[in-house]
């Protein structure tokens, strides 16, 4: 796989993670005081941060606007960061801040926001994409997903995806999804094996087409995750997810999902992106020894 270089700041050095704490996610100390359950919100957003005149939103404009509605959310995952990540992190107030991966044209556009001290952000690009000119212009810069491991609460780990898929709906756009979807169902079992995770983005699997829910459906079985709109009942399936599992030492509910239609619009009541942005409230537990 290739991976694009890694881009951060702020953020608690990797070495803390290293070893046995990384290999004993979930497991805390026998402290009295190690914290047993809690609740916290994350959000998705494709922001639409293509250049100017390129992009089907105002980036230049809305941008800004964005920055500090972030921070109603303790966990924040955006694609298309591409061309505004200064304004956008702008009046972010999150301590832990990851910009997108910086190879290709544009990057990745994959950044993320977060009140709680993860590792370093690994940026890792699809190996398959369709379209240069033409078909959604996949290939132009290269997507794919990244991770990082959250400490959610002190001795609480969960590994967190944030992914942008192919677009379209061509034969050749739905070949590049399920190469990607293989790609990141590997990725998952080889570093989150028996890990707490979550994995959320711009997915571009509609729930209109049934080869797409195939492909998502796939990846729910084969990983044992659940998503958090159908685990709520939440109606119109969107391409913008948050997929979610526990493991032995947490348990991990989805209690709220929410799409933020009234947050992130403009005094004319217009959405400042093309997409619209989702959050999820999940509340844990741990219940290990």
């Amino acid at each position: 796989m290739i991976k694009n270089r890694m881009k951060f700041s702020v953020m608690l050095p990797f070495v803390v993670f290293s070893g046995l704490a990384i290999s004993s996610l979930g497991a805390h100390s026998k402290d009295d005081s190690q914290e047993r359950a809690g609740n916290f919100s994350i959000l998705t957003y494709n922001v639409a941060g293509l250049p100017e005149g390129i992009s089907s939103s105002h980036p230049i404009k809305n941008t800004s606007m964005i920055s500090p509605r972030l921070n109603a959310f303790d966990i924040v995952l955006v694609q298309e960061d591409f061309s505004y990540h200064k304004k956008l992190r702008s009046k972010a107030e999150h301590p832990y801040i990851s910009g997108p991966g910086t190879d290709g044209i544009l990057g990745d556009g994959l950044g993320r926001f977060s009140n709680f001290s993860m590792t370093e952000v690994e940026h890792v690009a699809w190996e398959e994409c369709y379209g240069t000119l033409g078909y959604a212009n996949d290939c132009l810069t290269p997507k794919g997903f990244s991770s990082a491991t959250h400490e959610i609460a002190p001795g609480v780990f969960m590994d967190i995806y944030n992914l942008h898929m192919d677009a379209g709906s061509s034969p050749g756009d739905r070949a590049a999804r399920a190469v990607q979807m293989d790609q990141l169902i590997a990725a998952i079992r080889k570093k989150s094996a028996g890990k707490a995770v979550i994995v959320a983005g711009d997915w571009n699997l509609s729930g209109t087409r049934e080869k797409d829910l195939a492909l998502l459906d796939k990846l729910l079985t084969g990983e044992q995750l659940t998503d958090s709109c159908r685990s709520l009942s939440c109606g119109e399936e969107r391409i913008d997810r948050i997929l979610f599992r526990g493991n032995d030492s947490i348990k991990l509910k989805a209690v709220v999902y929410k799409v933020e239609l009234d947050r992130f619009t403009n005094k004319k009541g217009k959405p400042l992106s093309d997409h619209d942005a989702v959050s999820v409230v999940f509340e844990w537990e741990y219940t290990g020894e």
